[in-house]
């Protein structure tokens, strides 16, 4: 859902693969879904692959997976004319573990007027329907309101949205992921001012 994609099999090849990739200042987390979580499937590589623009080279990295037939399977239900979409079994599924992740890969905030954090969750990959199946499922699942904005436009000037998080559940939401984004230091910035807290959390590690 968040920053990963999935390669359906090519031709030659038996099943698809999963990747992602990060910049530099989140080597971390990508050292951390691949140790955590998927090691424990099937075996992956991480490579440099910085992006170059006219001024400037960009630090970044790689995950590839090896091939396994658990990413067929995924791409054939998820991926729709080669689009990533949700659907209501997707949703359901998502575990304090996946919206912590779904955060780190999409999330962000904002402080605007002074006023107490903005949470979002950038999904503007995907259409308001989508978002709005998502939405509903985050609040059954985890008692958390959202609201659907509007973002800036795409490069073809299609209407684009993103999700925000009711301010009066801030500190549910936090108290959702903190324990997975404090295993993970070049991450904690995600948290703003609530990754300075000293409030006790029970650490979760992925089983």
């Amino acid at each position: 859902m968040g920053d990963a994609s999935l390669g359906s099999k090519c031709k030659g090849r038996k099943n698809g693969t999963l990747q992602m990739s990060h910049c530099a200042k989140q080597l971390g987390y990508l050292e951390w879904k691949k140790e955590a979580i998927l090691d424990q499937i099937v075996n992956s590589k991480i490579t440099r692959n910085d992006k170059v623009t006219k001024d400037r080279v960009y630090e970044h990295y790689h995950l590839t997976t090896w091939m396994h037939p658990l990413f067929t399977r995924l791409y054939n239900r998820f991926y729709h004319f080669g689009h990533k979409c949700l659907d209501e079994y997707l949703v359901k599924m998502i575990t304090p573990l996946a919206l912590a992740i779904l955060y780190m890969d999409d999330g962000t905030f904002s402080k605007a007027g002074g006023r107490n954090e903005s949470f979002f969750l950038c999904v503007q990959s995907f259409d308001f329907a989508n978002q709005m199946l998502l939405k509903k499922s985050l609040k059954i699942k985890f008692g958390l309101d959202w609201n659907i904005v509007k973002a800036q436009r795409s490069v073809k000037g299609h209407r684009l949205y993103r999700m925000r998080l009711y301010g009066r559940h801030n500190d549910d939401f936090i108290k959702i992921i903190k324990p997975y984004v404090d295993l993970i230091p070049c991450m904690h910035y995600k948290l703003s001012s609530y990754a300075s807290t000293s409030k006790d959390v029970d650490i979760v590690r992925p089983s």
